[in-house]
């Protein structure tokens, strides 16, 4: 029993931690008066959310795949 409590404790503590240092860097952040500094956040910013959204080629063709399968057997044209 006390090992569960050790370990929420520290997965807690551990989340208080990072918290804190988002804390940190975001008012850091507001203080960047350099527009330079913010244009290049952005842009990495962007291609992260671009990276996250985009599908890899194997998971299209996966898709395409099971779409023309599905097509095929129920007979939609």
């Amino acid at each position: 029993m006390e090992q569960k409590l050790y370990i929420v404790y520290v997965k807690t503590r551990m989340l208080w931690i990072y918290h804190q240092e988002n804390i940190t860097f975001i008012q850091e952040l507001i203080n960047v008066d350099k527009e330079n500094i913010m244009d290049a956040l952005e842009r990495v910013l962007k291609r992260e959310k671009e990276a996250h959204q985009e599908i890899s080629t194997a998971h299209k063709k996966e898709l395409d795949n099971r779409l023309e399968s599905y097509k095929t057997t129920h007979r939609i044209y």
